[in-house]
């Protein structure tokens, strides 16, 4: 015998479907008092509330749901999907975990779960769930390469190769399986095996800069800068828990440090500033508003949507800093800003004269560095991917650039593993 309340719940959702809303609204209020406590009811309304782009009441109905069914797989999906979708990054990896505990052996939960965890950092966690994937799905070559990348990501190389060997077995022609095998055993110390990985991921990719990058490391070469792709989409996965892991775990202060000074120079704020990777706003939100313009720049279009929810930018702008630079006009800006971005770039020799065209007589190019010694060359390469430069190296390309006088202030940039990361900040004044 057909459900009669299933039939309403499914003619409500046909509403929804049509864009019908309102009706769709005024339909579900009536189901509701005929259901009361009915757990179908309260995933129609969160359908409801996600058509209608109201996040948090879709929020609140799955969390209805939950209280009436606490072990419904379902409604734990659907709720650590609507926290992934408002960008929720720690509360959807606990709903994540609590996803798992109810529904261990769900494929479903289980890839839902990895992707969470990864955009969370959580790479244990991610781990686990793909191992549990693998235990139901045994040889799953499309399982076994999130597992090698998962490894890779916790740094346990000698894991990760055979994972990635099993992908390449069942498809020798994965450019990106290539890459990670070859990027595993550069870290084990096989550089020519490595080498030999990222040529032939070459071959099927022509001209990809990741994979030159990385061709390059094998090789011992220090490449001048790391690609833009490679950071947009680090920054990309890292927006959701950016600010909270870096000012907390990490313990980053540049933002304000540079925002100190700043106002030393200018306690009104009357002036134009260019934030160059700006990212999520860090240095925005330290300095505050100013009178002037306030411009920002970045590769990840994810920073940028986090960034404008500040009201503090009056332009944002999705593209790269030379770019920016290049296309600023001179004499533009007072302030020309660039918190812990340099360590992604490598050789300035082309930035800090494009910033020196940009700023007005007595305005500042301010940035952070890692501390590169004089003997280690211009600049490094260190193990984390960032780049360190020598003060010598920055002094010369600033004075060569014509900026009269260039100021060093040593700094701990952050901490890293308990360790802190020494640097300094740079203050090149335009006479």
């Amino acid at each position: 015998m057909p459900d009669p309340i299933m039939t309403k719940l499914r003619a409500v959702e046909a509403q929804i479907q049509a864009g019908e809303l309102a009706s769709a609204l005024a339909a579900l209020d009536r189901v509701r008092t005929e259901a009361r406590g009915d757990v179908r009811v309260c995933l129609v309304e969160a359908t409801l509330a996600r058509a209608g782009n109201d996040a948090v009441k879709e929020i609140a109905a799955l969390d209805r749901a939950i209280s009436l069914t606490p072990r419904w797989p379902v409604i734990h999906i659907e709720r650590c999907k609507a926290l992934g979708r408002m960008e929720k990054t720690d509360e959807a990896l606990a709903a994540a975990v609590m996803m798992v505990d109810v529904a261990p052996n769900d494929l479903a939960a289980l890839e839902l779960a990895v992707s969470v965890a990864n955009l969370a950092g959580a790479h244990a966690f991610a781990e686990r769930c793909l191992r549990a994937a693998l235990a139901l799905r045994p040889g799953d070559v499309a399982i076994m390469h999130p597992l090698a990348i998962s490894l890779y990501d916790q740094r346990r190389f000698a894991e990760a190769e055979p994972f990635y060997r099993t992908a390449l077995g069942a498809n020798p022609d994965s450019a990106s399986a290539l890459a990670g095998l070859g990027a595993c055993l550069t870290e084990l110390g096989r550089a020519a095996e490595a080498v030999a990985c990222f040529e032939r991921a070459l071959s099927l990719q022509p001209g990809d800069p990741r994979f030159e990058f990385y061709l390059a490391l094998a090789r011992g070469e220090t490449p001048p800068t790391q690609p833009a792709v490679l950071t947009e989409k680090l920054f990309d996965n890292y927006s959701g828990r950016f600010d909270a892991h870096l000012t907390g775990e990490l313990k980053y202060r540049v933002p304000g440090f540079i925002a100190d000074i700043v106002r030393r120079r200018h306690p009104l704020c009357d002036i134009d500033v260019l934030d160059l990777g700006c990212g999520t706003g860090l240095i925005a939100v330290n300095l505050g508003k100013v009178s002037g313009a306030f411009v920002g720049v970045d590769l990840s279009a994810n920073m940028l949507q986090r960034a404008q929810c500040l009201g503090i930018y009056t332009r944002l702008r999705h593209g790269d800093l030379r770019s920016e630079l290049d296309h600023s006009a001179a004499d533009s800006y007072d302030y020309i800003i660039a918190a812990d971005v340099f360590i992604y770039v490598g050789d300035l020799a082309d930035l800090i004269p494009f910033a020196f065209r940009a700023l007005r007589p007595g305005g500042a190019l301010i940035f952070s560095c890692e501390t590169a010694a004089d003997s280690e060359g211009d600049f490094v390469l260190r193990p984390s991917k960032r780049y360190a430069h020598s003060r010598a190296y920055v002094e010369r390309l600033c004075r060569d650039a014509g900026f009269g006088v260039v100021g060093f202030e040593e700094i701990e940039l952050r901490m890293e593993e308990r360790v802190p990361i020494s640097g300094y900040i740079v203050v090149a004044e335009k006479a």
